[in-house]
């Protein structure tokens, strides 16, 4: 159905939108940019107001944000979007055109009486929270107490709300809040992935223009190692993300959980190395790579990455039979 079309076709788009959108006055404006190149609702159908697109379609998109530093909740939009769009279609519709603003609160649930981990949540007319039931509710921010939960991320700032008792609003099921998350797994890879690769592109480039005792940079060896083990890193993050979007049956599931374990460790490595090649400008507010850092830092807090890996891990090694390996008999 979509032979035609190739996602690479979107990559040229999304870059001179996420140029447009670094220029931007604000949240409202950026919203504007991306619903007129029609990027907030690529994977929405179509009914909608989207192109009814794969996710795959998303990911030169959430890769030029990465790069961009996009100040946007792009990836709460596209899932959102896509989840209303059967039940709720007129509310998918004002998200795929930029009319409302939306977020996902990622960490807490009802019960805790407080939720976190919502991008620029003070700028949202709704969000999505948690409940402990694995289901969860949109609900209006109105009325909702709201401060800024920390200061990692400077360009999409994370909100914490407190809530006066059970949010109302929107539900989704169970089963729809796990497709989400599923989803997610995937559009945080892709934007870590955006943002390492300009990362590297930064560094290569530094060590080339700068001189140093009247060598340039990228002749010592040692750090054309480094570079190299970087850029290894970004072609296993994109390979990682072709696998886990290919037609690969009951083993997927693992493959969309390997590509974002893996984005959440290797991005912010591959942020590191470059502030490193720049030495102490590396640390300055001139050179943009530790905001690549602190975006890739609260994606992987708000992806809970740290806990899904000890879990896999102990799923790993607690017993002899598991998903990488055949089943060995016991030992007497």
């Amino acid at each position: 159905m979509f032979d035609d079309l190739d996602p690479k076709d979107f990559e040229e788009t999304a870059r001179s939108v996420m140029q447009a959108c670094a220029e931007a006055p604000d949240v409202a404006a950026r919203a504007t940019t991306l619903a007129e190149a029609g990027l907030l609702g690529v994977t929405a159908p179509e009914s909608v107001g989207g192109l009814g697109l794969p996710p795959r379609f998303a990911v030169p998109i959430l890769e030029a944000a990465g790069a961009g530093l996009l100040a946007f909740p792009l990836i709460e939009t596209m899932l959102l979007a896509r989840a209303l769009a059967g039940d709720h279609p007129e509310l998918a519709s004002a998200l795929v055109a930029g009319e409302t603003l939306a977020t996902i609160a990622w960490l807490g649930t009802e019960a805790e009486g407080k939720v976190a981990g919502a991008p620029l949540g003070l700028a949202a007319a709704q969000v999505l929270v948690f409940r402990a039931d694995g289901s969860a509710v949109l609900t209006a921010t109105d009325g909702l107490a709201a401060r800024l939960s920390d200061a990692l991320d400077t360009d999409s700032a994370a909100t914490e709300f407190t809530l006066g008792g059970a949010p109302e609003g929107i539900r989704l099921s169970a089963s729809q809040v796990a497709a989400l998350n599923d989803e997610a797994q995937i559009l945080r890879a892709a934007f870590i992935a955006g943002s390492a690769a300009s990362c590297l592109s930064q560094a290569a480039d530094f060590a080339q223009d700068r001189v140093q005792f009247g060598r340039s940079l990228s002749s010592y060896q040692a750090l054309r190692h480094r570079l190299s083990r970087d850029l290894l890193a970004v072609e296993t993050l994109r390979m990682g993300l072709t696998r886990a979007l290919a037609d690969i049956g009951d083993a997927a599931p693992l493959a969309r959980q390997a590509v974002w374990l893996g984005a959440a460790r290797m991005g912010p490595g591959v942020a590191e190395s470059a502030i490193q090649v720049f030495g102490g400008m590396g640390f300055t507010w001139e050179v943009p790579l530790h905001r690549h850092l602190r975006q890739m830092r609260a994606l992987a807090q708000q992806g809970r990455a740290a806990d899904q890996l000890a879990q896999l891990a102990g799923e790993l090694i607690s017993g002899t039979t598991n998903q990488w390996y055949e089943e060995v008999p016991d030992v007497v």
